[in-house]
């Protein structure tokens, strides 16, 4: 009779699982798109033990997780990525991801959310497949500067996407290597949005706490992770730091930060001519913990150009005409990196959408049209 016990104890907690993580979901819906959202269909425990075979380490989607835990699986005869919620995140945090992702879900460069499962506690995200970026710089080894460019833009088109598409600007808010996916075509993917904020209508920024949060639990996380080449980069603002503001520059700083990382390759070396000490000290700042109480990204970086002799891209004197780029796209791409990170390099950058923009002439300019 144990074992019918057990069942009926283990039937009454999904039951409750459901019931109490619905509850947080619809809430989620309600607060971030009014409850209008894409469909989310609803899996089964049994589906979802079955896909991950337990959720055993063989089916692990990355090596390295930082908020949630990846596994790859099959559901209805399709590839799958699963994701699910470390105990640390609150389920508030989580049902967010489910809300905001399912909102953005038809847009092509978002992680398209297929469902959730409400009988685990925390609860389980369902995705089409995409492979993780997790080890930033290393990982994108084997891109060409071409590739670079189209990862950079897609990423950049999501997050105008969030920015402008609603009535209120979503903000991401803890965007690095490890929110970003590359599907079976090579497309770029933004997913995890636990600490996604909104702005409230006519307002240019909100006071939020989350993205302090996060990047303490993240280079905690990290830390573990010591001799795997993970990208350290900071994702914090020099402007929310001193003020606490979130505003839509604080997702621009980390995409910065993200396009800094996608530059530290071989073939960016060749076409820069970066020496091998510059290098390294670039690289420096991204497999490297650091106290972020002290770490200032783009004082950092400037210090580095400018030891090592490449002043010239520091250049501030005048603005650049981005559709005349042919000769060098590595080096314009590395100029607007470093105006998203905060370098005085000209005309300030104001939106996501100038950002996008840019790149767009950049691989327009250099490899022909782009869709």
């Amino acid at each position: 009779m144990n074992w019918l016990r057990t069942k009926c104890i283990g039937a009454k907690t999904r039951q409750r699982n459901v019931k109490e993580n619905g509850e947080v979901i619809l809430k989620e819906l309600i607060e971030c798109c009014d409850g209008k959202c894409n469909p989310i269909k609803n899996f089964s425990s049994k589906q979802i033990i079955k896909a991950t075979d337990n959720f055993s380490q063989s089916n692990r989607a990355s090596r390295i997780d930082v908020y949630d835990r990846c596994y790859k699986g099959m559901l209805e005869d399709r590839p799958v990525l699963i994701k699910k919620g470390k105990y640390t995140l609150d389920i508030k945090e989580i049902c967010r991801d489910i809300a905001i992702s399912s909102m953005v879900s038809g847009h092509k460069n978002f992680l398209k959310l297929l469902g959730c499962c409400l009988e685990f506690t925390p609860p389980v995200l369902v995705f089409e497949y995409a492979e993780i970026i997790t080890l930033g710089p290393l990982v994108a080894s084997n891109l060409s500067n071409m590739r670079r460019v189209k990862i950079a833009r897609e990423v950049a088109n999501a997050l105008t996407y969030l920015h402008t598409a609603f009535s209120r600007a979503f903000i991401h808010s803890s965007l690095d290597p490890f929110t970003i996916f590359l599907d079976e075509n090579g497309n770029a993917k933004l997913g995890n949005f636990c600490n996604c904020v909104s702005i409230p209508e006519g307002e240019e920024f909100v006071h939020d706490d989350a993205l302090q949060k996060y990047h303490e639990f993240r280079t905690n996380t990290l830390k573990q992770t010591h001799g795997l080449g993970v990208c350290y980069a900071p994702v914090i603002d020099p402007e929310y730091r001193s003020t606490g503001k979130v505003t839509t520059k604080t997702d621009m700083h980390s995409f910065g930060a993200f396009m800094l990382a996608l530059v530290q390759v071989k073939e960016v070396d060749d076409e820069l001519s970066m020496s091998t000490d510059m290098l390294r000290a670039l690289a420096e700042l991204f497999i490297t913990p650091h106290d972020d109480a002290s770490f200032s990204l783009h004082h950092r970086v400037s210090k580095i150009l400018r030891k090592f002799g490449y002043a010239e891209v520091m250049d501030s004197g005048t603005s650049r005409d981005v559709s005349n780029v042919a000769a060098s796209p590595v080096k314009e791409f590395f100029r607007l990196t470093l105006r998203c990170i905060g370098c005085d390099l000209g005309d300030p950058l104001t939106s996501m959408i100038q950002v996008a923009k840019e790149l767009r002439l950049i691989e327009k300019s250099a490899y022909g049209d782009v869709r």
